[in-house]
């Protein structure tokens, strides 16, 4: 029987842990090949092998650092190169902190926003290059529960996942003309402050 997304094209990040390795797993058994990206080289190479020979899928991991733009140009044009085709993008990569409203710092709020929002903003922006020529594709950005309830995540945290929240709104009407759909999940939070 083939999976529902037999003969697409996935690029995940933050693919070597949590939430983004559980995608991957689920996008492979359901046929999609993948671009998994992620910082982790020793875990990345292990995953994209394991998931290759257990679903008989092609799966290549490519180390990316998502706070930087060129690294996520160049796995959107990787996945072209490899596959000739990008149909979805999972803006997964993150990482919770614990700031409080007295307690941030400069140092915090630059990293927290560049990691949550910055990512996705970036990943949008050339995802969307490659998905306007081909006719579509999905974009899926990774918020939180965080983004909607007080007490789910750290002040930073909450507040760039409501940023996520809101920038996919405003992407999805700018892209649904070209059948782009941007679409978020808000997983509940196990940062609680």
């Amino acid at each position: 029987m083939a999976g529902r997304l037999q003969h697409k094209v996935a690029l995940i990040t933050g693919a070597t842990s949590g939430i983004g390795e559980a995608t991957a797993r689920v996008f492979a058994a359901q046929g999609a090949q993948l671009l998994i990206a992620g910082r982790s080289v020793d875990k990345g190479a292990a995953l994209a092998a394991q998931l290759s020979s257990e679903f008989g899928v092609k799966v290549i991991f490519r180390r990316t650092d998502v706070m930087v733009e060129a690294d996520i140009a160049a796995a959107v044009d990787t996945a072209m190169t490899e596959f000739g085709q990008l149909d979805c993008l999972f803006n997964n990569a993150g990482a919770g902190e614990r700031s409080t409203a007295e307690t941030v710092t400069e140092e915090d709020f630059t990293h927290v926003m560049r990691l949550l929002v910055g990512a996705p903003v970036f990943g949008i922006k050339h995802a969307a290059r490659v998905m306007k020529p081909a006719g579509g594709g999905s974009i899926i950005n990774n918020a939180s529960i965080a983004a909607h309830r007080f007490a789910q995540g750290g002040y930073l945290y909450s507040g760039a996942k409501a940023a996520v929240t809101h920038l996919t709104r405003l992407a999805g009407v700018e892209l649904g003309p070209w059948n782009i759909r941007v679409n978020a999940i808000s997983p509940l939070s196990l940062i609680h402050i």
